[in-house]
């Protein structure tokens, strides 16, 4: 008997792996606001969201690499869709609000907020030093505080619509890993602060969805250069990275189907998670050994 319940469990399970109640048709026309759009994982789910038909506006600090990729979301979307950007520094507080504003200006209102920028940091161990800690601000300000300040400024026009807010995380924000402790904890308070407020939002019955993603090792320019100048080529050669896209497409979908959590690699993330609070020595072994640079191993 207790194989046949095991095999009906390992079906469920599997089916619900499999199945996707993915519906594109949802997002045609939403007005959705993209941070972190001008490389990497952002530009992708810019382009996702052109495909299915949405209004967009993406925002990073570069204006002419914005413009390129405006211009591939008229490409692959339609010519007479609407694709706006805007330059911000998202370590400059007053910049989230006026990104807020103009996105609520040029689109009508706001459906989807998708919040994926990050801060480029250098890899490397925790001293103390006033270079860490100069550092640690900028990386809270930039990783956490902009999150929180545009979601506040938001509020308003996500009510109106039942909207939702899709936040980038990272597997770093549910297991530590070393060398990155900063980044790591500005990820820890993402889950922190929007595992509370999605609470508070139910509470109050108010109808906007928190999606938080946890992502994995992803083959972005920035994340593979990174990797290589700290020499992690252990971890590059037993982990192979998702593609961009591949990531975006999975952070769009888990943004329309309003889940609570996504996890992409679902393998690479959700089991060593699961297995963090039941063998955390084990764990943060395993971490430490695959993330140590080839020059500490000497």
């Amino acid at each position: 008997m207790w194989k046949k319940i095991l095999a009906v469990l390992v079906g469920l399970v599997i089916g619900y792996w499999l199945y996707d109640d993915f519906d594109p048709e949802t997002l045609n026309a939403k007005r959705v606001v993209i941070t972190g759009a001008s490389t990497g994982i952002g530009e992708q789910i810019a382009y996702h969201y052109a495909r299915f038909g949405a209004k967009i506006l993406i925002t990073a600090r570069r204006e002419e690499v914005l413009k390129q990729v405006v211009d591939r979301c008229r490409q692959v979307g339609s010519t007479e869709g609407q694709y706006e950007y805007i330059t911000a520094d998202m370590s400059d507080m007053s910049a989230t609000q006026n990104v807020i504003r103009e996105a609520t200006r040029r689109l009508g209102g706001i459906d989807i907020l998708v919040l994926n920028h990050i801060t480029v940091m250098p890899l490397g161990e925790w001293k103390g030093t006033p270079q860490n800690l100069s550092s640690l601000q900028h990386i809270f300000d930039v990783n956490f505080r902009a999150y929180v300040h545009l979601t506040s400024h938001a509020f308003s026009e996500l009510e109106k619509t039942s909207g939702s807010v899709i936040v980038v995380s990272s597997f770093a924000g549910k297991v530590s890993i070393p060398f990155v402790a900063p980044y790591s904890a500005s990820k820890f308070a993402l889950d922190g602060f929007f595992s509370a407020l999605r609470q508070e939002l139910r509470m109050k019955n108010c109808d906007i969805s928190i999606t938080l993603c946890i992502i994995g090792l992803v083959g972005t320019d920035n994340a593979l250069s990174k990797l290589m100048e700290f020499r992690q080529d252990f971890l590059l050669s037993v982990m192979k990275p998702a593609t961009p896209t591949d990531t975006a497409l999975a952070i769009v979908k888990g943004g329309q189907r309003r889940v609570r959590e996504i996890y992409y690699p679902y393998l690479d993330v959700r089991i060593p998670y699961l297995l963090r609070d039941w063998l955390p020595n084990a764990i943060e072994s395993v971490t430490r050994y695959i993330s140590t640079p080839s020059h500490y191993k000497r």
